[in-house]
């Protein structure tokens, strides 16, 4: 196999760490230092982690000579140190937690209805290509914009000129005012 001269000519200080490592790897310790490296072909069977970044597994328990014999890194005594201790969530070592701390406020309205919003200028457009005089919920499931099973209300932004009868589960009074000056009706499902 060919070898390969490698030479350090920077510092390694201020660079990544995974760069810091390379170099570390390669027998480089100091600036202007050359190192012969053999080329080898990266193959599965040559593959191996860098060196430090793996570590053995902490064997706890496993007698005094290990030093991690004894209390097993648990400390003495309290819940901590028992098996099957898991701690609660929240819990802030017996003072009174966030969760506790802060009021309670407001709550959900079980008569709020929630509307899919559609605008005037939605309906026109609608009107323009599909030269629409009549649009209703059947119409915007049509045109992709509702699913059918959501409540349908129409807003007022944006400007009708088509003269449209509108059928929805509610109207904002400009949207409502829009559609009757151009002719139109505004019906109230």
């Amino acid at each position: 196999m060919a070898t390969i001269k490698v030479k350090q000519i920077k510092s390694k200080i201020g660079y990544p760490v995974d760069q810091k490592r390379t170099l570390q790897a390669l027998g480089l310790r100091k600036i202007s230092q050359v190192v012969e490296v053999e080329d080898s072909i990266m193959k599965l069977n040559n593959l191996k982690p860098a060196e430090g970044s793996t570590h053995a597994r902490r064997r706890i328990g496993r007698g005094p000579g290990s030093g991690l014999g004894g209390t097993s890194t648990r400390g003495h005594k309290g819940a901590k140190a028992r098996s099957g201790y898991k701690r609660k969530i929240g819990f802030e070592g017996g003072q009174m937690p966030l969760q506790r701390r802060l009021p309670k406020g407001g709550f959900k309205n079980i008569n709020h209805k929630e509307y899919f919003a559609v605008n005037l200028s939605t309906l026109q457009k609608l009107a323009e290509e599909k030269n629409l005089t009549k649009i209703g919920i059947a119409e915007l499931v049509a045109a992709g914009l509702t699913n059918g099973k959501e409540l349908v209300k129409v807003l007022g932004n944006g400007e009708l000129k088509a003269k449209v009868d509108v059928e929805a589960n509610a109207f904002s009074k400009t949207a409502e005012e829009a559609i009757k000056a151009v002719g139109g009706n505004a019906t109230t499902i």
